[in-house]
Formats: C-alpha cells, sequence, structure tokens
C-alpha cells in the first residue's frame, strides 16, 4: 500500500514536455509510480481538473535566518515552495563577523547563542542539519560574512593573510556542504572588494565544482559594466554563475536588460554556464541605507553618520546629484523607529514630518539605527518579461520569511503564484509546461539538486497540485498577508504541509547539502 496517491490530476512533470493525465503514487518520501491503476493508499488526493507538478524551487532567497527560529517557512509552503537556495547576496549568517559582540549575541531557543551557532559555516550546518522545517533550503556562502570574519567592515583591500582567511573560511564551507558562493557587490562590505578578490574566492568553488550568484554592482546606470564585470569572475574562476535578481532599474535605464542578456547569451556560446533569476514585480526592496548612503560612508555606520550635521548635508548633495527631490517612487516596508509609516510613500512620510523628502529618509534611518527598508518602484513591466522569457532565467522571491513583520514586499507571499496567473494565463509571456521546467528542473539542475525538480518515479516526492485557470497572488503591497488563491496541496518529501494555500504544520523539510 502507497503512503499517498495523487489521483486523475494533469502532469506536468518538469521537463517543459506537454501535460498527460496519470495518477501519481507516493511511497517512503519518494515518487513511487506514475500510471494508472496504481492500486491503494493510505490517503488519497482526487486531482480531477488539477494539474500536478514537481515541488517550486525559489532560486534565490533569504531564508536562512528562519531555519532555527521560524521553521514553519509558512510564506514559502503556501506559494507552492518546496525547496529554497539561501545565503544570496553575500549575507549568509555564517561565519560571524569578527566583531561580534558576545555579550550581545541572541540565544536562539535551545540552539544556543548566536556567536556560537553562527562561528563558522560548519558550527552553523552542524547545527542546523537535522533541524525539521516545513521546506526544503541549501545555503551559499557569502562574500560579505567572508570579508565581516577576515577584516570586519573595513572599505579596503584585503592583506595576504586576510584573503587566505576568507579562503580557508569558504573552503571548510564548501566541505560542510555549501553549494557555492554568494556575492552582494551592492552591499557593504562587499561593496568594498575589487574583481581580483572576487575572482580569487571564486576559485575555491570551482574547484568544488560550486556556484556562484551575485547580486551585481550596479542594477541602473552602470548595469551593463556590472555584468560584464560578473561575466568576468565566472570566466576567470571556471564556475557556474547566477545573476541574481536580474533588473535594469530606472527609467533612464530600461531596456538594457536586451543588451545584458545578449551578453549572457554570449558568454554561452564561449563556453561559460551563466542563468539569472528574476521576481516577478516592478518593485525591489532593500534597505533605504543601501539607497541612500554612499558606500563609503557605510562603514562608520548609517545611523552615525546622519547624525552629523555636516555629513548629512553631505550626504543629501551626493543624493540630488544622482536622482530628482521627488522620492514618491520608494514607499517604507518596515521601520523600526516609525512602524506607523510602513506602508506609505517618501512625500507622504516627509509631510507628516514637516521636512523636506530626503531629511525624512535620513531621519527613518538615523532613528531606527539603520533599522528601515523600504520598496523602489523603478522597473519596467517590459524588462520584466523579458528576462522572464529568457530560456536561463529562473524565478525567485528574493526574500525570506515574514517572522514578526506585518508590512514588506508582496513578493514574500505571492511571487510563484503570480508567475503561474499573471504571466503564464494572463500574458502569456511563455507556456505552462516551460514556466513549470523554470520553476523546477531547471533550478534543481543549476543547483545540483539531483533527485528534486521532475516527477519522475524515484525522484523525491515534492509536488504541488493547482488549479491552472484560477491560481493567482493575492498580496499587495500594503496588504501583504494575503494567501494565493487555487493552491490546492503542497508536498514535501512525501508529507502534506499545505491544504487550500494554508500551512498543516507538519515539518517534512530538510537542509540539502552540496554532495561531495
Amino acid at each position: 500500500m502507497y503512503d499517498l496517491l495523487i489521483k486523475n490530476g494533469t502532469i506536468i512533470n518538469g521537463t517543459g514536455s506537454p501535460s498527460f493525465y496519470a495518477d501519481v503514487a507516493v511511497k517512503d518520501g519518494k515518487i513511487a509510480r506514475i500510471g494508472k491503476g496504481l492500486g491503494e493508499a493510505k490517503t488519497v488526493i482526487d486531482a480531477k481538473g488539477l494539474t500536478v507538478t514537481p515541488g517550486f524551487i525559489d532560486s534565490h532567497s533569504h531564508s536562512e535566518n528562519a531555519i532555527l527560529t521560524y521553521p514553519g517557512m509558512i510564506e514559502k509552503v503556501e506559494q507552492g515552495i518546496t525547496t529554497s537556495v539561501a545565503g544570496q547576496c553575500g549575507s549568509s549568517p555564517a561565519p560571524i563577523s569578527r566583531d561580534a559582540n558576545p555579550e550581545k549575541a541572541e540565544q536562539l531557543g535551545e540552539y544556543g547563542k548566536s556567536t556560537d551557532i553562527y562561528r563558522t559555516f560548519a558550527t552553523f550546518i552542524d547545527t542546523i542539519k537535522d533541524v525539521p522545517n516545513g521546506a526544503n533550503t541549501a545555503l551559499l556562502v557569502g562574500h560579505g560574512a567572508l570579508r565581516k570574519a577576515a577584516m570586519g567592515m573595513d572599505n579596503r583591500a584585503p592583506t595576504e593573510a586576510e584573503l587566505e582567511k576568507m579562503k580557508a573560511l569558504l573552503e571548510e564551507g564548501m566541505e560542510h556542504g555549501a553549494l557555492g558562493l554568494s556575492f552582494g557587490l551592492f552591499y557593504t562590505p562587499g561593496a568594498y572588494s575589487t574583481t581580483e578578490e572576487a575572482i580569487e574566492l571564486a576559485k575555491v568553488v570551482g574547484r568544488y565544482h560550486g556556484i556562484v550568484a551575485a547580486h551585481i554592482r550596479d542594477e541602473s546606470d552602470r548595469v551593463i559594466q556590472a555584468v560584464d564585470e560578473f561575466l568576468s569572475i565566472v570566466r576567470a574562476s571556471g564556475t557556474r554563475g547566477v545573476i541574481s535578481h536580474h533588473k535594469s532599474s530606472g527609467r533612464t535605464n530600461w531596456g538594457k536588460i536586451h543588451t545584458t542578456l545578449r551578453m549572457i547569451d554570449q558568454a554561452n556560446a564561449e563556453g561559460l554556464d551563466v542563468y539569472c533569476d528574476v521576481y516577478p514585480y516592478v518593485a525591489s526592496n532593500t534597505s533605504l541605507t543601501s539607497s541612500f548612503v554612499p558606500p563609503a560612508l557605510r562603514e562608520k555606520g548609517a545611523a552615525n553618520v546622519l547624525r552629523d550635521p555636516q555629513l548629512r548635508a553631505e550626504i543629501k548633495e551626493w543624493n540630488l546629484k544622482r536622482r530628482s527631490g521627488d522620492l514618491s517612487y520608494v514607499q517604507v516596508s518596515s521601520c523600526r523607529a516609525f512602524p506607523q509609516y510602513e506602508g506609505l510613500r517618501i512625500p507622504e512620510i516627509a509631510e507628516k514630518m514637516g521636512v523636506d523628502q530626503y531629511e525624512a529618509v535620513f531621519t527613518l534611518i538615523a532613528d531606527s539605527d539603520d533599522n528601515a527598508n523600504a520598496c523602489y518602484f523603478t522597473m519596467c513591466e517590459e524588462d520584466v518579461e523579458t528576462v522572464m522569457a529568457h530560456p536561463r532565467s529562473m524565478i525567485c522571491t528574493d526574500s525570506g520569511v515574514a517572522r514578526h513583520l506585518v508590512v514588506y514586499h508582496p513578493r514574500l507571499r505571492g511571487s510563484f503564484p503570480r508567475v503561474l496567473g499573471r504571466y503564464v494565463r494572463e500574458r502569456k509571456v511563455t507556456t505552462l509546461p516551460e514556466m513549470i521546467r523554470k520553476i523546477t528542473s531547471m533550478p534543481a539542475a543549476v543547483y545540483g539538486f539531483s533527485t528534486k525538480g521532475l516527477l519522475w518515479e524515484g525522484m523525491d516526492a515534492d509536488i504541488c497540485i493547482f488549479d491552472a485557470d484560477t491560481i493567482c497572488d493575492r498580496a499587495e503591497y500594503t496588504d501583504c498577508g494575503q494567501r494565493a488563491v487555487g493552491l490546492n496541496y503542497v508536498i514535501v518529501n512525501g508529507e502534506i504541509v499545505v491544504k487550500d494555500a494554508v500551512y498543516q504544520g507538519t515539518l517534512p523539510g530538510k537542509v540539502l547539502l552540496r554532495s561531495r
């Protein structure tokens, strides 16, 4: 007898091939058989009129900080995600910064102090490897974390000894199952690094046949140069590469995505192995500091420099040279000091504060001790669709889980149902079988998940069951918690974790380690 039998469904197996009608039998967390007349099971799901696919894989996630404290991964599984690739943008929790203060370390439940758990990637993996979660998670080592561990937040090139320490910490991470290395070249301290430093670290990953992913150095005026830099890192190191949440930000840069995608095509034609991912929204989300404080001044702490009247004036002048005084495209998503302003645009906040728009931004950053984030409506629909349709693009959320947040970017809840509803069914950016390939077998192959991403006998039973005629997102920028519709079941490692888009409380997910 099987553990689970899914009957009468329309199967899209993840290869990109057309759908077919069949039943799927699950036993011991694996897909046991696919066909008709398969026999009896303890649990039977009638999928008549529904589509049955492999579970969705979030190719760019920030779920690593939820593994111990919010293990249900609720916002992931409630949109069909069964596996996430985490530790992106250079920001893995391990190895810990050399400047971490043990006296201020957070106690993470029964697992211990954050300074102990995150000391190295090895201590992190040893803690989390057997912790049950709602979904599977795989991890990259963050370049920013390596830099902090070796040299803190210093704005300079590493010494030879510091570079060797970063290499050793990265090698340890690879030995303990990391998929590879993530860069956050837009963020500090990654922004302080040179291309040569990035290449030297990527070479370590190359020796393990791992992967490098990058939030490139610039996604706006210098996006073409930034893509060229990343391709040079991939070329010199011999690694597989992924350009994270690929976009061209700012009206004057719209359309540059056609050039960058041609660059990716040319790199692959010469023998490189390069991909990208994209989230299905025209707004990004990041800290106010990253957008409004020059990288060179972040070393001392953005909140600190903004409390200096002279530096504050210099930062305002720096911003006015780069953009207009109209910040209506910025909507605050979280702010520690001013939660009442979450969900509001900067002009409205400035009016309430009785100051100009830049002074409002600076106050949000300074008074929140650099804990303020916002959505930035700077992309165009055509660019999003162009990236999404590219044969080497995958889909991502660029998000973790909501935790205590009330306002956040809706991609955290709605990315995958939005892709299937808005972009496949309504806008016909690509076919349903092709999009299923982009969110299942393609990321599984790119990141090396050999038992996931396909509805084949013997594969892990990570499965989504949904109504292709109705599935869509409902989360909005100011009403973020709305669940998707049309998502009937999500199954992780053979266990039902979601029914009718509602998490059921089960924890069958695992931490996935790179095969060594």
